[in-house]
């Protein structure tokens, strides 16, 4: 009888451990509306290996806004807005996204529309393209 209760305790504390791994911090920095803004473009790093670029044009594309990708040299005309991207990963049995940061900025002026931070202490166990699309999500709503 006395094991029930000591079993119920480690249970509980078990899923409090667990439960507080699975964080996901995003915030949003002031700064203008994306309203307005239909056309993208978004900035290839040549250090990303994971195609974090092809990620953000695609969580734009899913909003139904047109998204390119390339270097800046390669940016047409007719962009609203320039994309850019820092991330960092950890290893944890395996590669996870623990810090991205996109920023929006216009394209004839380094002023910036908006930015979104995603920063995990714990790193989640979660597709990049999810928590891309989280994020693009929370910029694009500002």
């Amino acid at each position: 009888m006395r094991t029930l209760p000591v079993r119920l305790l480690f249970l509980a504390a078990l899923g409090l451990l667990l439960g507080g791994c699975a964080s996901f911090d995003a915030t949003v920095d002031s700064g203008r509306s994306l309203k307005k803004v239909q056309r993208f473009f978004v900035v290839s790093n040549h250090n990303d290996n994971r195609a974090l670029d092809q990620l953000i044009a695609t969580a734009l594309k899913a909003h139904g806004l047109t998204a390119e990708v390339g270097p800046l040299t390669m940016m047409p005309d007719d962009t609203q807005a320039v994309v850019g991207f820092a991330d960092s990963w950890a290893w944890d049995f395996g590669e996870h996204l623990v810090f991205l940061k996109i920023t929006v900025r216009d394209p004839t002026k380094e002023q910036y529309y908006a930015s979104v931070t995603f920063s995990a202490t714990v790193p989640l166990r979660e597709k990049p393209a999810v928590t891309v699309d989280r994020l693009v999500t929370a910029l694009l709503a500002k």
